[in-house]
């Protein structure tokens, strides 16, 4: 047996064993090229940081034989694999202010095309403080146990044994104030970070501002053409939202049928690759989890606000970004120019935060209604399929997710642990990003990255109601 030959043997085997298939090499060169460009020219992270501690574990066996080239010039980065050559390259490209997106054998040029004419460029207020802008933290209250929270943040940074928790930030808001925040070395306040699920919540938010227009209603069937005429013409934008719409769906990233990794990696429309599955469950009766879903959601707001990738990033930008002095959001697109709703966006920490306070102010900013309180009690009521679930939106029923916080805590929630937390009795907003692995989904109620301690902890430093 030749040496290529025994490469393939072993990596064959070794994938096999780690629930990786030889049909994964495609997923994972789309993963690691959109996760790198997107982690060097939007976030700003460092090089091989990102390739060995952030990618590389996610997509193993694969670094054994990827080759990664990054075109500083073209702000793109290819990942091949060394046994077959072009076959399974990816390529994704990086735009100003819209991020990275897979090329998918598109044109550079015909991408280009697509991208806003003119970006925004709002003013950033240094002076004031958060969340009007983004002056450092400058004022101790004396009834806070700062000691015990900054006792409690850092434990969120150390690495337990049973996991890598590679946290990247933390921030708290108490009483609508920022009232800590840390971050690792190769991060700060204006690094914006990448969402995974958390940006389901956020394509919800830009659904609700619809309906708050009188322009979608939850009962409405979803606009889906393809779908006139068949089973699927009874979803409903309310099952898309909860999660419940029937469609067939697997909600993995590898393995077999791994229809999120497929859906994110594989396909240049990913809405229509969602909308083209079957219809497995009557709608409205069963939960099952899937990004495909959001990535829908978001397709159908940018419809309803002109169609293309600039109408949405300045109906996103303009309707909810800038009236929360939110000023470093970054929504990426697929080759098709639809948002990806169900995971690519990035914010920094702060501005994750300011989203939360939306929220836990039940929409309202500054005296001005942003987002009818009709909209948020309808994405705070449990859905029928899952008492954990609402809008793209995890809750606490019954102390389900939580045990030990409030019942009605809620939460923004992204893979390997991104969350941002409301707990309404403590007035708090809870933000924590970071890269961890053991991490066993979206729907899973494992606490790898130590959530439910870290706001505990932040908890008991705050005044005793």
């Amino acid at each position: 047996m030749t040496p290529h030959l025994r490469l393939l043997a072993t990596l064959t085997a070794s994938m096999t064993l780690s629930g990786c298939i030889l049909d994964d090499i495609p997923i994972g060169t789309g993963y690691a090229a959109k996760y790198m460009c997107s982690g060097l020219w939007v976030s700003g992270l460092n090089e091989a940081r990102l390739r060995d501690d952030f990618i590389a574990p996610q997509i193993s066996p694969l670094p054994l034989i990827w080759k990664i080239e990054i075109d500083e010039r073209q702000q793109t980065v290819t990942v091949r694999d060394r046994l077959f050559g072009s076959r399974n390259a990816k390529t994704a490209y990086y735009r100003e202010g819209i991020g990275c997106t897979l090329t998918h054998d598109t044109s550079l040029a015909d991408l280009d095309r697509q991208a806003p004419v003119n970006l925004i460029t709002p003013q950033t207020d240094y002076h004031a403080p958060w969340p009007a802008g983004e002056a450092s933290i400058d004022r101790l209250r004396s009834d806070i146990d700062y000691p015990l929270l900054d006792e409690s943040i850092g434990l969120a940074f150390a690495e337990p044994e049973s996991s890598v928790r590679n946290t990247l930030s933390v921030a708290v808001a108490y009483q609508g104030e920022l009232i800590a925040e840390r971050y690792d070395d190769d991060v700060n306040a204006a690094s914006p970070l990448l969402s995974w699920s958390m940006a389901k919540t956020i394509t919800s938010t830009a659904a609700g501002l619809i309906y708050d227009r009188g322009d979608l209603h939850p009962n409405d069937t979803a606009p889906v053409s393809a779908w006139a005429g068949t089973d699927k013409a009874t979803v409903t934008l309310r099952h898309l939202l909860q999660m419940s719409a029937g469609l067939d769906w697997n909600e993995a990233a590898q393995g077999n049928d791994p229809d999120q990794g497929f859906g994110l990696f594989e396909v240049p429309d990913m809405a229509g690759y969602y909308a083209s599955q079957s219809l497995t469950a009557e709608p409205g009766t069963v939960f099952n989890y899937s990004t495909g879903a959001s990535n829908l959601i978001a397709s159908m707001v940018q419809d309803k606000v002109g169609g293309s990738l600039e109408d949405y990033y300045r109906f996103i930008q303009q309707a909810l970004f800038l009236p929360l002095n939110i000023h470093s959001a970054v929504i990426e697109f697929d080759t098709t120019g639809q948002p990806v709703g169900g995971a690519f966006h990035y914010l920094t920490t702060r501005d994750w935060a300011r989203l939360g306070q939306l929220y836990l102010n039940r929409g309202n900013w500054n005296g001005e209604q942003l987002l009818s309180e009709d909209w948020i009690n309808q994405t705070l009521t449990p859905s029928a399929a899952n008492p954990l679930y609402g809008y793209q939106i995890w809750l606490n029923t019954d102390q389900g997710f939580w045990p030990q916080l409030p019942a009605s805590t809620y939460a923004f929630r992204g893979f390997q642990g991104q969350i941002v937390m409301m707990i309404p009795e403590h007035e708090l907003v809870l933000v924590r990003t970071g890269v961890t692995f053991n991490n066993e989904g979206a729907s899973s109620t494992s606490d790898p990255a130590g959530i439910e301690a870290l706001a505990l902890g932040v908890i008991s430093a705050l005044p005793a109601e």
